[in-house]
C-alpha cells in the first residue's frame, strides 16, 4: 500500500514517554470555531455566524470578520469571498485587511510568483498584485482541468498535444516541444526528451515480418531535467522521476525507487518497492514491515536528502502504544502523527516532541499549530523545534 501508514495493526512509536509539553501560545475566544493554518503570519478564523476573519500569532482579529469564504495568505494577499446579488464572488484582501482586489470574480486561486489565476463568466486569465489582466490562459486543458499556478517564475502550459512553460507576461520562456512535461519546483522542471525507439526484429523471415508489423506501442521517451530557461541540464534513463525538492528527487528503475540529485547523481540505488513518504524539511521516510504479529517489530526509517539514514521510529513500545496514521510529510521540521485516538507530533529524529493528547492537528505552518483538545477546545500551539 503507497504512502499510507498502517500497522496491519498500526506503526508505532516509542518513548512517547519523554515527549515535551506543548507550548500553547495562546487560547482563542470561544466565538471562534475553526482556524486555519498560519500562513505569512496571519490564519482566517470563523466565528458562530458564519464569518470568517484573520488572527495573527498572539490570537488578536487583526482583520474583522467580515467575509464569506477566506483562504490563506500568499505573498501578503489572502483570497476572500463575498456575496454579491446572491452570488459568491472572490477577491483579495491585505494584511492590513484592506480588499485590494474587489470581491468580482467567479472564482480563483491563490497567488505565486505575483500571478493568480481567475475566472469570469467562463474565461480564465492571469492577474497582478493590482487585478490588472497579465495574460488570458492560453493552455489545452484536459478535461476541463483547472488553470495551474506559476512555480519558479515559470507557468507550465499544454498547446496541442505539447508541453512548454511561459512566464508571468504570458510570452514562452520555453517553447512548447516536450510530448510530456512536470511543473518546475526547486528550480528545475522534469520533461519528456528524445523518443526512445521501440524494437524491431532483423531480418525478412516470417517470424520478423509479423512482429515487425504489430502496433507500436504507447511511446516512450528518455528524461531530461530543465532550468528556467529550457538549458538542459541533464538526460537520464530512469522512469517515474519525480519533481525535485530539497535538491533531490526519487526515480523508478526495475520497479523500484531509488534517489538522485540535481546533477543527475545517483545518491541511492532504487531498493525501495514502494514509493517512498514526500522530501520534506530535509528528510524523507519509508515504513520497514517486520516479521512479529501485527507488523509490531516494523518501524519507519528517517533518511536526510544525502540518502544516509538519521533516525527511526520503531513500531510498538513496551506499553502498546501505536501510531495509526500520520499526515505523511514533515512540516517546519515536525510530523503529526496519530497514537492511538489521539495526535501529537514527532521530530525528525523520530522522536515524539508533543504528545499525543489532542482529537485532531493541523500541520505546523511556520510557528504555529491549531489543535483541538480532548474536550473539543481549539488552542494555538508554538513549534518547540523552531
Amino acid at each position: 500500500m503507497k504512502n499510507k501508514i498502517v500497522l496491519l495493526v498500526g506503526c508505532l512509536i516509542t518513548k512517547i514517554v519523554i515527549a515535551r509539553q506543548a507550548i500553547v501560545a495562546f487560547i482563542p475566544d470561544e466565538s471562534i470555531r475553526a482556524i486555519g493554518l498560519f500562513t505569512e503570519g496571519l490564519a482566517w478564523a470563523s466565528t458562530g455566524d458564519g464569518n470568517y476573519g484573520y488572527l495573527d500569532t498572539t490570537g488578536k482579529m487583526v482583520i474583522a470578520p467580515k467575509f464569506r469564504e477566506a483562504g490563506i495568505f500568499s505573498e501578503g494577499l489572502a483570497l476572500v469571498g463575498q456575496s454579491v446579488n446572491g452570488n459568491m464572488r472572490y477577491g483579495y484582501v491585505n494584511r492590513q485587511g484592506r480588499l485590494v482586489i474587489p470581491c468580482q470574480y467567479d472564482d480563483a486561486h491563490n497567488f505565486s510568483c505575483g500571478r493568480a489565476a481567475v475566472r469570469t463568466k467562463g474565461v480564465w486569465s492571469y492577474i497582478d498584485r493590482q487585478g490588472k489582466t497579465a495574460f488570458v490562459r492560453m493552455d489545452t486543458p484536459i478535461e476541463n482541468a483547472p488553470p495551474l499556478s506559476f512555480h519558479n517564475g515559470r507557468l507550465l502550459v499544454r498547446k496541442g498535444k505539447l508541453y512548454g512553460f511561459v512566464d508571468t507576461s504570458g510570452r514562452w520562456a520555453v517553447p512548447p516541444t516536450f510530448a510530456w512535461a512536470k511543473e518546475f519546483a526547486d528550480g528545475v522542471a522534469v520533461v519528456a526528451g528524445k523518443e526512445i525507439k521501440s524494437d524491431s526484429m532483423p531480418g525478412n523471415g516470417q517470424l520478423a515480418q509479423l512482429y515487425n508489423r504489430l502496433p507500436a506501442g504507447k511511446p516512450e521517451y528518455m528524461t531530461n531535467v530543465i532550468d528556467s530557461t529550457g538549458k538542459l541540464l541533464f538526460t537520464t534513463d530512469v522512469k517515474g522521476l519525480k519533481e525535485f525538492t530539497n535538491g533531490v528527487s526519487f526515480f523508478l528503475r526495475d520497479d523500484q525507487w531509488g534517489l538522485m540529485d540535481k546533477t543527475g547523481k545517483i545518491l541511492m540505488v532504487p531498493t525501495f518497492d514502494d514509493l517512498p513518504y514526500a522530501i520534506s524539511s530535509g528528510v524523507f521516510f519509508k515504513q520497514v514491515n517486520g516479521t512479529a504479529e501485527g507488523n509490531k517489530d516494523g518501524y519507519l526509517q528517517i533518511y536526510n536528502t544525502a540518502g544516509r539514514p538519521t533516525g527511526k521510529m520503531p513500531l510498538c513500545d513496551a506499553a502498546g502504544n501505536c501510531m495509526y496514521d500520520s499526515h505523511g510529510a514533515y512540516h517546519s521540521n515536525l510530523l503529526a502523527v496519530q497514537i492511538g485516538d489521539n495526535w501529537g507530533f514527532a521530530d525528525t529524529s523520530g522522536k515524539i516532541v508533543i504528545a499525543p493528547v489532542y482529537k485532531t492537528v493541523s500541520d505546523f505552518a511556520g510557528t504555529h499549530a491549531v489543535v483541538k483538545t480532548a474536550d473539543g477546545k481549539l488552542q494555538v500551539l508554538r513549534n518547540p523545534a523552531l
